[in-house]
């Protein structure tokens, strides 16, 4: 019996991506380690049952939850953006993770398993910590974490730019979530009108000085490829982080090869086409002669800054202390 779940929570919006990067689980061998559990929110068991016959994985599992149990209280203000309330589900999971699993990788949905991610699912975090990767603001302390409003990581109890860390792939003990998870809620909850970015604020607030790093490769998010940093990270989960994902439009920093792999699931699974919608591809790739365009000026423009980002990378990779690499 495996002590390790790789985790997804999700409501129906993401109920497809979550899929796609559980298959490619499977596919990199990951079931040999650990097993698979796909929470999802306010979706119909049926189309969930059937999702799992199609798959047939014993490895895999898809389990309900509803979202009575993390929704903020009325008159929480709640900063509305890309990030679903979904994402608050992972702070109060713990419960209802079955209690063999004393490990937990936790994945957010709009990623793509590109690589061999079995030493990040063999580690074991130490009591009180959480594994995560660097966000953006230790590349741009000007960017939109640092800058809205001004004031937002000192508002998370002084988080430094360089501490930072992106929420979208974790790992932590099943007995460090039972605390830290509902009180990141709590702090959430309390600060609502200041923890911008929902349940990553509420998270690096609680996990204050408790964190131990990653390589970049487990967590290859916008940041990393605006600077075109693939070949010197050699990213194994890429993190469409930000709006633009590739199911919805072609971009520079996302090859089509990824939104051909959600148009070939939808085609594996036709019972998700109720909950997810891929562009058609000439729409999906309408714009993409003006996204180069500008693309262009901007590596003209930001030349400089971009050499820059990527001689940090590069030496952040050379020289960081990675529990993981």
């Amino acid at each position: 019996m495996l002590d390790t779940a790789c985790v997804f929570v999700t409501d129906g919006g993401y109920l497809a991506p979550s899929l796609l990067a559980a298959k490619q689980l499977l596919r990199q061998g990951i079931s040999d380690l650990a097993d698979i559990l796909i929470y999802t929110i306010d979706v119909d068991e049926a189309v969930t049952d059937r999702l799992a016959r199609e798959v047939g994985h014993p490895s895999l599992s898809f389990v309900p939850l509803h979202s009575r149990a993390f929704v903020p209280p009325d008159g929480t203000s709640f900063h509305r953006n890309h990030v679903p309330v979904a994402a608050l589900a992972r702070l109060t999971l713990e419960p209802e993770i079955p209690p063999q699993y004393r490990n937990i990788i936790y994945l957010d949905g709009d990623i793509q398993v590109v690589g061999d991610i079995s030493p990040l699912v063999q580690y074991r975090v130490p009591d009180g910590k959480i594994l995560a990767g660097r966000g953006s603001a230790w590349l741009d302390p000007h960017d939109e974490y640092a800058m809205q409003p001004p004031g937002y990581l000192a508002a998370l109890g002084g988080v430094a730019p360089d501490d930072y860390f992106n929420s979208g792939v974790l790992a932590f003990n099943r007995d460090t979530w039972s605390s830290q998870g509902p009180l990141a809620l709590e702090l959430f909850v309390r600060n609502a009108d200041t923890f911008f970015r929902h349940d990553q604020s509420a998270l690096n607030s609680a996990f204050r000085e408790s964190v131990h790093y990653f390589s970049p490769a487990y967590n290859f998010h916008a940041i990393y490829a605006s600077a075109y940093a693939a070949k010197i990270v050699q990213p194994k989960i890429i993190h469409f982080t930000g709006r633009w994902k590739p199911w919805k439009r072609a971009s520079p920093h996302w090859g089509p090869r990824f939104y051909r792999s959600y148009v070939d699931l939808l085609s594996q699974h036709r019972g998700l086409h109720d909950f997810f919608e891929v562009a058609p591809l000439h729409i999906w790739a309408l714009r993409q002669p003006k996204d180069w365009f500008d693309e262009a000026r901007r590596l003209a423009r930001e030349r400089t800054v971009l050499q820059e980002r990527r001689a940090l990378i590069a030496d952040y990779l050379a020289n960081g202390e990675f529990a993981v690499r």
